[in-house]
């Protein structure tokens, strides 16, 4: 279940669990959109992603806050992902195809479908049922009541198929189960061991 490397504009990120992008989106006050990040961060987010108009000076100032923090931006927009690119985003998750920006900044591309060369994960967009991923390439997912019992169990069966990354706008419950599921799987120690008898 170790989830593969990925390295994005020279980030690299390597786990023994799926990993949890936080999906913040900008709002038009960019305080609430700063603490959307550090609450993200603080509850263990491997990845931070923004989406929403005038994006690119969130992106700068996480870049600044977090310099090995891998930072995305979720567009269908060549030159907002161009702008936020040039501010220090590392992925692009492309809802239309952006690989010509990808490549021009050298950075990563989640999309469906996806060229081949290194960088690139495959966005499945949401899932609503138990997952049958392919195995040769990186997935990026987010599930189905996002945070709900019955998404988590969707994000744990995800989790188990070998998903990459799980997108959410829950981090620390979200954290918690890609743990529990590697834990389950064996490719990490659990965090608290208790022996019933």
């Amino acid at each position: 279940m170790k989830t593969p490397d990925l390295v994005f504009r020279g980030r690299r990120l390597s786990s023994d669990r799926t990993l949890v992008l936080a999906a913040v989106q900008v709002l038009p006050e960019p305080d609430a959109a700063r603490e959307a990040v550090l609450s993200a961060v603080e509850d263990g987010a491997d990845l931070v992603g923004f989406a929403g108009t005038g994006v690119e000076p969130l992106v700068a100032w996480a870049r600044e806050k977090f310099p090995d923090l891998v930072l995305a931006v979720d567009t269908a927009d060549a030159s907002v992902a161009a702008g936020c690119c040039a501010a220090g985003a590392d992925l692009i998750l492309a809802r239309t195809d952006l690989t010509e920006v990808a490549a021009r900044f050298g950075a990563g591309y989640a999309g469906s479908p996806v060229p081949d060369g290194p960088g690139f994960v495959l966005d499945v967009g949401v899932l609503r049922a138990a997952p049958s991923l392919p195995e040769d390439v990186p997935v990026l997912l987010e599930v189905a009541g996002d945070g709900t019992p019955a998404g988590l169990a969707l994000a744990a069966l995800a989790a188990s198929a070998g998903a990459a990354i799980i997108r959410t706008r829950h981090v620390r419950e979200t954290r918690h189960v890609t743990e529990m599921a590697a834990s389950i799987a064996g490719t990490r120690p659990p965090a608290k061991a208790v022996r019933w008898e």
